[in-house]
């Protein structure tokens, strides 16, 4: 999951197995997307600079320094695309040794890293930059990238990088300034270590040495994962998926965001943006957590990557007002499916809290689902039995259909009791309470 700051903030969320805890975090898009934060100016442009190329007409020195900038990292992108070490190397500054040698790094670290584009641009709005002391100048810059057979499209992560003056040239002297909105470079999985890759038929697995034994697993996971969700979601499932392994805790904590308790983690499901227009999600990557993922076995691992690859599958049709209980009910409902696990299993938390009699016998809610709820492993059977029961009821085509409509309307509460009594002839308090009876029902 991103940090979710720039959408809605990203609740933690875990699920029990019967019989022991399957900790995991089943993430909903309009939750967890990770966007990519809006180009920023960093504050410093000139008095009268109110746009980027009337800036650069009113002072040729500004409008030369960029255009060098930019040659600089042309020829970056250039270099670590052919695989040239020396003239990624030639566009940071050699007086920056400490800086130089991270980047030396970076470039041996990403050899084995599949990649279908690599390109810096400077953004209308970012070129005024800011001047620092002793003549370096810090500028956002937005890194494109996407992985071969993996993204449609280049994805977009920002960057803020600082260059100095040398030689006629600008040369990149460092990438740990922040904007003044507080923006700072994002960190990639191979400025963590250098990059193995698993591709499977369905998957490309990256992780690092330390933990290149369980990316087989994870991968041969994914690609029966990857047709199953086909077969049920259809349209929106990539024919791959890519999956980060990261070393531990911290790079975990790097990639997905510092605000997730990470104990309640097994894997994540992330996108940098999605374009409502088109459906289309870029960037979509399941991070996988080190610490947790042995801890629930393969029927575990198994079900909590088909359930992120029905994130990944459904990512472009999820709104920002699209219910939790419908995003991740389907998810689930997915993850589980040709599981061999028998729904009273699946249920287990429903039967107990029936048993006790503590079942409120209501819809879950985005407060359900914070890593802190007590009724979070609860919150996930009532989602899953729900759309299990408009599936039964009205047939999976109803229920995508439902999940499709709501995502993308204006007004979602609207969209789902519209839809559920053109599917079931149920407003949404109608259907609720035939759920909840068939809950008791069949999980007494």
């Amino acid at each position: 999951m991103g940090d979710g700051a720039s959408v809605r903030g990203a609740p933690d969320r875990r699920r029990r197995w019967a019989g022991g805890p399957l900790v995991a975090l089943l993430v909903v898009t309009g939750v967890c997307t990770a966007a990519v934060p809006g180009q920023v100016n960093l504050g410093a442009a000139r008095p009268g600079a109110t746009a980027p190329e009337s800036a650069g007409r009113a002072d040729p020195v500004a409008a030369a320094r960029l255009a060098a900038v930019r040659t600089t990292l042309d020829r970056r992108a250039a270099a670590l695309v052919r695989r040239d070490r020396a003239g990624w190397l030639a566009g940071v500054d050699p007086a920056a040794t400490a800086f130089r040698e991270r980047q030396a790094a970076l470039f041996t670290n990403i050899a084995a890293v599949p990649l279908g584009a690599w390109r810096y641009t400077v953004e209308p709005g970012d070129e005024a930059g800011r001047d620092e002391r002793g003549g370096g100048w810090t500028v956002r810059v937005t890194l494109r990238y996407a992985l071969r057979e993996v993204d449609p499209a280049p994805t977009a992560r920002p960057l803020v990088l600082t260059f100095r003056p040398a030689g006629g040239r600008w040369l990149i002297s460092g990438d740990d300034r922040r904007t003044a909105d507080g923006a700072r470079s994002w960190r990639g999985p191979w400025e963590q270590g250098p990059i193995v890759v698993r591709r499977g038929t369905a998957s490309l697995v990256l992780g690092h040495p330390a933990n290149a034994r369980r990316l087989p697993a994870i991968a041969a996971a994914v690609d029966i994962a990857v047709p199953r969700v086909r077969a049920v979601v259809g349209a929106g499932t990539p024919a791959r998926v890519a999956v980060i392994v990261p070393g531990d805790q911290r790079e975990m904590s790097v990639l997905v965001g510092e605000k997730l308790v990470l104990s309640t983690i097994a894997a994540v499901a992330v996108a940098d943006s999605v374009d409502p227009s088109t459906a289309q999600a870029r960037g979509q990557r399941v991070v996988v957590n080190p610490a947790n993922i042995d801890r629930i076995g393969p029927l575990g691992r198994q079900v909590v990557l088909q359930h992120e690859v029905a994130h990944v599958a459904t990512r472009g049709v999820t709104g920002p007002g699209t219910p939790i209980w419908l995003t991740e009910g389907l998810a689930d409902w997915v993850g589980y499916a040709d599981s061999g696990l028998p729904d009273r299993q699946i249920g287990d938390e429903l039967r107990a809290a029936l048993r006790t009699g503590r079942w409120p016998g209501r819809l879950p809610t985005e407060a359900d689902f914070r890593g802190d709820s007590p009724r979070l492993a609860l919150a996930y059977e009532e989602a899953w039995s729900a759309c299990r029961f408009l599936a039964r009821q009205a047939g999976p085509a109803e229920l995508l259909r439902l999940y499709r409509a709501v995502g993308t309307a204006a007004d979602p509460a609207a969209a789902v009791d519209a839809q559920l009594r053109r599917s079931v002839g149920m407003s949404l308090p109608e259907f609720t309470a035939r759920w909840r009876a068939s809950v008791r029902a069949e999980f007494r």
